[in-house]
């Protein structure tokens, strides 16, 4: 019997860097052995509709060489490379430090829903110190880590990654909103883009709950005609970020035109493009700078603020860009309850085109129909889903420690267990917490980081909080209490019994 190594060395004899039959069948392996042998400027090609469940990362390794599907095929006839569901890798292609490499015309699945989600790196990582990378065409999808596609710089002034180009892929989804128990971020982007003098064009991202695409300086890149839509359930943090200090902030020469940007369904972005150091829910320090151009660029639906300018220096031009189509009020698809009293009063107002002019320097031209506000808000990424009035817990499906803090976020009202365990709740209206009321027994025994002291709705029916030691306090509802309802109004906190009358109020006191 001809073994699969016999067969592909055959192959190999055909020519010298690219294959006259392509690849139908085998594993990682299989395809890492046709880049091996094949050496500088090989093209490895898989059969159309042919499906390959890796369990070990596929690695270029010389330069020049292709990775693609035979015909350049642009629909699902493409073959699929899928991360099964038993792997520990985050990774399906690998193309770093490796010049002029192309992934073409494939589908890459992360397979985040059957193989989970995976601290690691990209699901189709490139860049490092070299040119001419090319990822075009493909469907780049289910990341287990925190993004789908990463062009990763060098880290050298002299060699950065350059002239990249990623252009015609489908992207997306990428991640989830939220965290898992331990507070762990689930979201990630679609394209995280870190190359000077590169292209980034006519790529269209759906569902990236981190950053659409997040431009990590990239001074000469061009990000131009691409479609970023948001999740129709999910919150998207921003679909263009322009935010992160790559580069030492510099952006000069960056270009971010002619982009759609859609936020759809029950989903939403908080920012549609974020431009400079002071935006972000991290603040950089020092201010980024230019010159760069943002112009023409279109938004429409869900999008919590369109554009906001905070840190910029030496050149900044923001024209044409449109966002007669942008869904008004935002407080109907969003929340702004957990902002700053600045981002709150933006938000209240529908200010879709935000600039701090304080914070920006230099050469600048800013459409006329941008609203400069009075205070220097660095925080724009605060946003919610539209948060309810009440949440009701049945007995026995409550339980939050003084360490994860947040009990309930309700509509300009935020419950916490603090880590004194006292149980505290807050009106945030306007973003100034002003406590309405308080349980009141606290403790010493909470521990170091509060996780001692735990807020529960017992089977029983009874709410109470206990420290390390025990018991602190009570509602003396059990066997009575069947749900507990949190409100943004009076009476607040109350249990209820099977019938739905309420047992127990705060009013009516902590018992111990």
């Amino acid at each position: 019997m001809v073994s699969s190594v016999q067969k592909l060395a055959a192959l190999l004899a055909l020519g010298t860097g690219s294959y006259a039959a392509c690849i139908s069948s085998g594993s990682a392996s299989t395809i890492n052995a046709a880049l091996q042998s094949g050496g500088q400027g090989a093209v490895v090609q898989l059969c159309p509709n042919t499906v390959f469940t890796i369990s070990e990362t596929i690695e270029f390794t010389a330069a020049n060489q292709e990775l693609s599907t035979q015909g350049y095929p642009t629909d699902n006839s493409r073959a699929k490379i899928i991360i099964a569901p038993d792997s520990n890798i985050t990774s399906a292609v690998w193309g770093r430090w490796t010049p002029g490499v192309k992934v073409l015309n494939l589908q890459v699945d992360g397979n985040r829903p059957n193989a989970g989600v995976l601290g690691g790196d990209a699901l189709v990582e490139m860049g490092g110190g070299v040119a001419g990378q090319v990822v075009s065409n493909n469907v780049i999808t289910n990341t287990r880590s925190w993004s789908c596609l990463h062009y990763i710089g060098s880290g050298q002034d002299n060699n950065p990654c350059r002239e990249g180009n990623v252009t015609g892929n489908t992207i997306g989804p990428c991640g989830q909103e939220g965290t898992d128990a331990a507070g762990n971020g689930l979201w990630a982007d679609g394209i995280s883009f870190e190359c000077v003098n590169s292209v980034v064009a006519s790529n269209n991202i759906t569902g990236p709950t981190d950053g659409g695409i997040v431009i990590f300086g990239s001074p000469g890149s061009r990000f131009t005609d691409n479609t970023i839509t948001s999740s129709a359930t999910q919150l998207g943090f921003g679909a263009i970020n322009m935010v992160d200090p790559s580069y030492g902030g510099n952006y000069s020469n960056v270009v971010v035109s002619r982009n759609t940007i859609i936020g759809q369904g029950n989903g939403l972005f908080n920012l549609g493009i974020a431009i400079g150091s002071q935006v972000w829910s991290f603040q950089s320090p020092g201010t980024f700078f230019g010159p760069a151009t943002v112009t023409d660029n279109k938004f429409v639906g869900n999008i919590g603020f369109s554009i906001v300018i905070n840190g910029w220096t030496d050149g900044i031009t923001v024209t044409g860009n449109d966002v007669s189509r942008v869904a008004r009020p935002s407080s109907a698809f969003a929340d702004a309850g957990r902002c700053h009293a600045q981002v709150q009063t933006s938000f209240a107002a529908n200010n879709e085109l935000v600039v701090y002019r304080p914070s920006v320097s230099g050469p600048s031209n800013i459409q006329s129909d941008f609203t400069s506000v009075p205070q220097n808000a660095t925080n724009w990424l605060c946003l919610n889903h539209p948060l309810p009035s009440t949440k009701s817990f049945a007995a026995g499906a409550l339980s939050v420690d003084g360490h994860a803090s947040t009990v309930v976020d309700l509509a300009h009202f935020h419950v916490q267990i603090q880590g004194d365990g006292n149980l505290v709740g807050y009106d945030t209206t306007g973003g100034v917490w002003s406590a309405k009321w308080a349980s009141g027994p606290q403790s010493p025994n909470c521990g170091a980081d509060g996780s001692s002291c735990v807020l529960s709705f017992g089977d029983n029916g009874d709410l109470s909080v206990r420290d390390a030691v025990g018991q602190i306090w009570h509602s003396a509802t059990a066997n009575s209490g069947k749900t507990v309802v949190f409100s943004n109004a009076a009476p607040y906190l109350q249990v209820l019994n099977a019938a739905g009358s309420a047992v127990w109020r705060m009013a009516d006191g902590a018992k111990k």
